[in-house]
Formats: structure tokens, sequence, C-alpha cells
């Protein structure tokens, strides 16, 4: 095996960990358990994940859920403090409120006030964005029940803009040559994180299609997965790439707020039209933007 075959077996194995902080954010997660999933002793363990992420397990932990906590206070703004909190992992408020303070250098409360200022304006009762264009068109928003898909993907973290095209490029390298991407495949990709929030070279995003159930890839660059049947909020996005961020401000920032729905804990998704395959650079997009969400009142 290739020095680079070692080099992505230490990756692969710590990606397994990262994956396992983000499905367990609101539970402790002992630096134990984390050497256990990445299948390294604690001694070794917190040495690799360092050299490899270029912060200590602690570190990420913590960054992972003040991000966790920040998207929560700009997505549900009556929602309390001590439920977000809990929601993050932490058993009080008050721990809280310091851990957020020493990251952000404000307080949750002041935050919110900040993301408002920046982001909105209030006009009665109406949370609307600044932008006024196209975009802003409720009809392109349905709610709608997704179905379960199996999916093989490919995982970065860096910057979006490096990230996403490699995460596909992988991807299509090497499903392709084994006869694995057909006609009525669908392409998803899974941004983990707000670059608005989390530093953009430690932005966590998975390039996914979907493949035959008896399909099973464990090991390696390309994995498969399966994503739960669940009810999104789905945006018909068509744009430029200079655009995609005010459709985003759009639809979290205008059309959620009013729309009766919370964001689920599940990460968004985005659909893509197969022709992707062909260009990954394209700057004309026709794609969708799901949400999961669920009924306010649900929780």
């Amino acid at each position: 095996m290739s020095n680079t075959g070692f080099i992505d077996i230490y990756k692969e194995r710590i990606h397994q960990a990262i994956d396992y902080i983000s499905e367990h954010l609101s539970e402790e997660i002992p630096l134990e358990k984390l050497a256990t999933v990445a299948c390294f002793s604690p001694f070794h363990f917190h040495r690799i994940f360092s050299a490899v992420l270029g912060e200590t397990p602690r570190d990420y932990i913590e960054r992972s859920r003040m991000e966790k906590a920040a998207k929560l206070i700009c997505l549900q703004q009556n929602i309390a403090i001590a439920n977000i909190a809990s929601a993050c992992g932490f058993s009080s408020a008050s721990s809280f409120s310091r851990t957020f303070k020493k990251h952000y250098g404000i307080a949750p409360t002041l935050y919110l006030q900040k993301h408002k200022e920046e982001h909105h304006t209030l006009n009665g009762q109406q949370l609307v964005t600044k932008s006024q264009s196209r975009l802003r068109d409720f009809s392109l928003v349905e709610i709608k029940r997704l179905p379960a898909f199996h999916v093989a993907y490919s995982q970065t973290i860096e910057s979006y803009a490096t990230g996403i095209p490699k995460a596909w490029n992988r991807l299509f390298q090497l499903l392709q040559p084994r006869g694995l991407i057909s006609n009525d495949a669908t392409l998803l990709g899974i941004p983990y994180n707000n670059p608005g929030i989390t530093p953009r070279e430690k932005c966590r995003y998975r390039a996914c299609i979907t493949v035959p159930q008896e399909v099973v890839l464990p090991r390696g660059d390309v994995k498969t997965a399966d994503l739960k049947e669940a009810v999104y909020a789905v945006y018909h996005f068509k744009g430029t790439r200079e655009d995609v961020w005010e459709a985003y401000a759009f639809f979290y920032g205008e059309w959620l707020m009013q729309s009766g729905y919370l964001p689920d804990e599940k990460p968004l998704i985005e659909f893509y039209p197969l022709s992707l395959m062909s260009d990954c650079s394209q700057n004309d997009l026709t794609y969708d933007i799901a949400i999961p969400v669920v009924p306010i009142g649900s929780y």
C-alpha cells in the first residue's frame, strides 16, 4: 500500500469520529468513546485527531456545539437559553452562556440581536430580508415528505470552494468505472456547516449519489449510508452562483420564520441535476434546497 493509502486510512478513521460527534452533540462525548469509534487507543487518538484537523477533540467538540447553538439562536428565536444549552450538551444555562461568550465574544441574547441587525429588518410582525428580488417568491417553496435514500458519499472538511468539487470528482471517479451511476440516480449534497458561523476551512460537506440497496462500501474515500425518510421544506432554486447566498437568506430569514415550521435537527440537503456530473463548475444553477422541518409546537 502507498503512503497515500495509509494517510487515507487515518483520515477515514478520524472522519468516523467526526460523524459520531455530529450525531451526539446533545450528549456527553468521552474521549475514550471517540477513540473506540476511530479504532485507536485514547493515547494515540488525541494526537492523531489533533494532527489531522489542527484542533484537539475537546476544541472541536466545543466549536461544534457553539456553532449548533448559534444556528439554533438565529433560526428559533423564541427558544429558551436553557433548551439551547441542553440541545448542545450543557448541564446548565449558565455554563453554556459562559462558553458561548468565550467563543463569540458576546452573550447569546446579544448574538441574536446582532444577527437581526445584520440580516433582517423588523416590519410590524413580519421579519423581512433586506434583499428584494425574484428569489423572494413564496411559491418556490413546498412542503414534501421525501423518501429514504441509500447513497454512496465522499466527504471533505475544508473550504466549500475547494472541497465541494473535490468531493464530487472523487465520487464520480470511483463509481463510474464500476457502473454504479444510473440514469435515474439522485445527486445530493449535504453542507453541514454555515460558513458565516464556521471557519471556512473547517466546513464539512458530503457529495452523495443514490446507489442500489445491495451496494455496500464500508471503507475508503467513498462509503455508503442511509438517509431516513423525513418532511422537508423544498425551495426550487434557479439562478447563478452569486444568487445562492441571497436564496438562503430568503429561505431561512423570511420564508421559514413565517411558515409555521421549525428546522429539524437533521442537516439540510441540496438536490442537483445529473448534468452536474459533466460540469461541476457551471455558473447557471437549477436545483432544490431542502430543509428538514417540523410543525411549530412539535418540540
